[in-house]
């Protein structure tokens, strides 16, 4: 028999297409080299698939062969309770006070003020901040801010130690930025975090009240260096966000879609005549007309594009990375949305839409999920050390394994409607109206006005919820159940205890806080809720595991206009985490999270695609409190008929939804009595 001559050019194996970069991808897929390179930098290099759907998206954009530069701009921006005070704090005065100069952008403090960058350079300044950052040997001292209120002027400046060494580190970027010929100057004058400024003077009573109830230095605040890129087009204009879709009917119309923005002359709004103004889509790239009350205004960093985020912390060894298309949408479970197996796949689906694809969902340990990032699209997991995959266990212990996902029991707000000016005296001390309002709420930051997006359960949700966990103690729940899994959400919380309570395992089985299971985001256009504290979580007697590393940081609920398929792949991954976690010890896993948990954490579990915003609106309305809807790990002679090993000899572990083992719980309206329809 002859042998086989050796092969010059041998096949690549994983390992060699995980090494190759996202551009020469781009450019075997056939796209131009200054094309692909526009793309990378315009979605911050996350990958291949979200690159090539921009060019996709941007065929008719008039500048996508123009050779111009992006501007790039380095920020300290606050994270954790500091970054929640602002986020409440714009929400507020913008709808006390109306918009100031201070919501053009996110709360930040500006390190090196726009540069110019090619395109194919994008890659260089990113590498160059993260090796400033690992080699910064001078030690940063806890960030302090001192409160300055003006007449014109509101804000925190930067104590001098602190600014010192912020402004030695802004330096040496912009130093070694005019090494590689790109011209850049870092900020020299006082280092602030504006709040507001450019507001009538009628105003400053009410915005000096909001700025004095920030507290600026708390120990649960952190700080980022954040590198961020917006297009050149999007200089001296304004941002509007889309608020209802439009469909040219002329030539010369704009077509607007949910999710897009468009840039604005700021004279354009001004002086139209007929309502009808002239804008670029963010989307699209494209121009044209538009009704100008199809669009509103909002923040101009809401368009920006966020190449690296990296951590200020002294004692951590590791880079926070995120890498993200846009400012507002910056979560790494994102990237999950993107991932395929197929290498080099061109789906002209926008990813941007709420459409549904066929995407496979990897899983990976959220401690690996920056890793991730900085890798493009469609590569083996396993290679790289992360198995994509749940091997299948030798044997089933107690059965196969269950994952329950419960919505929480009835809240306060959809109760009573506007309860706290109601409940609250002037002193800010909560007065019980009515039986089925709790007894009492839990200590807080910003109380009363936090409990507005983040409310309790009423007595009868209490109710509900220890009703649910007494049905699965009589089904053997208690010996079962041993993991748990919960949203921040405060009736989420109370729902989480209040089942281990009926379960009688509140003491053996503590609560794994997950901020990945909060809801859909879109929900919360104006602003997120401020989520009681760990520490008041313990004070209000919750009992959390201490030990638990989020799947999805608190930090990463912040794109406010993510798709309903992200919603689904992010809950998605986070179900994945919390099985695989748990695969090693065995047992049934508790999800405790909303009304479109039970369906986004366990469609894409069973084989399903995500829904889109419509479907999963309907579906929602038809979730009572406490709903319970069970999955089950299918044993191994019912995979029998799709059981073959993937291209990495494991096999997957198959799940379905099955009967809950409790009936479900029904209960009638009850209106509200008042005695005096008793009087004569």
């Amino acid at each position: 028999m002859a042998e086989l001559p050796p092969r010059k050019n041998a096949t690549p194996t994983k390992l060699t297409k995980l090494l190759i970069s996202p551009l020469k991808v781009l450019l075997q897929m056939g796209f131009p080299k200054h094309r692909a390179e526009k793309a990378l930098a315009a979605t911050g290099y996350r990958n291949v698939q979200l690159a090539s759907d921009w060019l996709l998206a941007h065929v008719n954009d008039p500048t996508l062969d123009d050779l111009q530069p992006r501007e790039y701009l380095l920020y300290l921006c606050p994270s954790g309770f500091l970054q929640s005070q602002l986020q409440e704090f714009w929400a507020r005065s913008a709808e006390e006070c109306g918009r100031n100069g201070a919501h053009e952008f996110l709360p930040h403090v500006t390190l090196v003020p726009p540069f110019k960058v090619p395109d194919s350079a994008a890659p260089s300044i990113v590498s160059l901040l993260e090796r400033i950052a690992e080699h910064e040997n001078q030690p940063i001292p806890e960030l302090r801010l001192e409160t300055y209120i003006s007449q014109n002027f509101m804000g925190f400046f930067l104590n001098q130690d602190s600014a010192e060494v912020i402004k030695s580190i802004a330096a040496r970027f912009a130093r070694e930025l005019a090494q590689i010929n790109i011209a850049a100057e870092a900020h020299t004058q006082a280092l602030h975090l504006t709040l507001a400024y450019n507001f009538p003077s009628g105003q400053y009573s009410t915005l000096e009240y909001l700025v004095k109830n920030i507290n600026p230095n708390t120990d649960a605040s952190h700080w980022q260096l954040r590198l961020y890129s917006r297009d050149i087009r999007l200089s001296g204009k304004k941002v509007y966000k889309v608020i209802f879709p439009h469909v040219p009917r002329e030539t010369d119309e704009l077509e607007l879609l949910l999710g897009d923005f468009v840039y604005v002359d700021p004279e354009a709004c001004n002086n139209s005549i007929d309502g009808w103004i002239e804008g670029i889509s963010w989307l699209t790239g494209c121009s044209g007309f538009l009704p100008k009350n199809y669009v509103e205004k909002t923040a101009e960093s809401d368009a920006w594009t966020l190449h690296k985020s990296v951590e200020l912390n002294p004692s951590a060894d590791e880079l926070d990375e995120i890498d993200g298309v846009s400012a507002s949408s910056d979560q790494a479970l994102r990237l999950l949305n993107q991932m395929s197996p197929e290498l080099g796949s061109n789906n002209d689906t926008n990813s941007h839409r709420d459409q549904p694809t066929s995407t496979k969902v990897v899983a990976v340990r959220p401690t690996e999920l920056s890793k991730c990032t900085e890798n493009y699209a469609n590569f083996n997991l396993d290679m790289a050390g992360l198995s994509p995959v749940v091997e299948r266990p030798l044997a089933f212990k107690q059965g196969p394994r269950r994952l329950f996902i419960v919505r929480h029991g009835e809240r306060i707000d959809f109760t009573f409607g506007t309860w706290i000016p109601y409940c609250f005296d002037e002193t800010g001390k909560y007065v019980r109206k009515d039986l089925n309002m709790p007894l009492s709420v839990p200590k807080r930051q910003g109380s009363p006005e936090s409990f507005f997006k983040d409310c309790p359960l009423t007595i009868l949700g209490e109710t509900q919820a220890g009703l649910l966990g007494q049905a699965l103690r009589a089904v053997g729940g208690s010996n079962r159940i041993q993991h748990v899994y919960c949203s921040p959400s405060l009736r989420s919380l109370q729902t989480c205890h209040n089942i281990l309570k009926g379960l009688e395992i509140e003491h053996s089985v503590p609560i794994c806080l997950e901020p990945g299971l909060f809801e859909w985001l879109a929900w919360y256009q104006d602003s997120m809720p401020q989520f009681l504290t760990p520490n008041e979580m313990l004070d209000a007697g919750f009992r959390l595991h201490d030990q638990h590393q989020y799947f999805i940081d608190f930090s990463e609920l912040s794109d406010r206009r993510e798709s309903a398929e992200q919603y689904y792949m992010r809950s998605h991954y986070v179900t994945q985490c919390a099985l695989r976690c748990t695969e090693h010890i065995g047992g049934d896993v508790l999800l405790i999270g909303h009304a479109s948990t039970l369906d986004a954490c366990s469609r894409q579990l069973v084989g399903g695609l995500p829904r889109s915003a419509q479907e999963l609106s309907r579906i929602v309305h038809r979730i009572p409190y406490c709903s319970l809807a069970a999955v089950q790990q299918c044993l191994p002679e019912e995979s029998s008929l799709d059981d073959s090993p993937d291209e990495t000899g494991s096999h997957k572990i198959k799940w379905k939804l099955i009967e809950p083992p409790v009936p479900p719980m029904t209960y009638s309206a009850n209106l509200r009595f008042d005695w005096q329809t008793l009087l004569p």
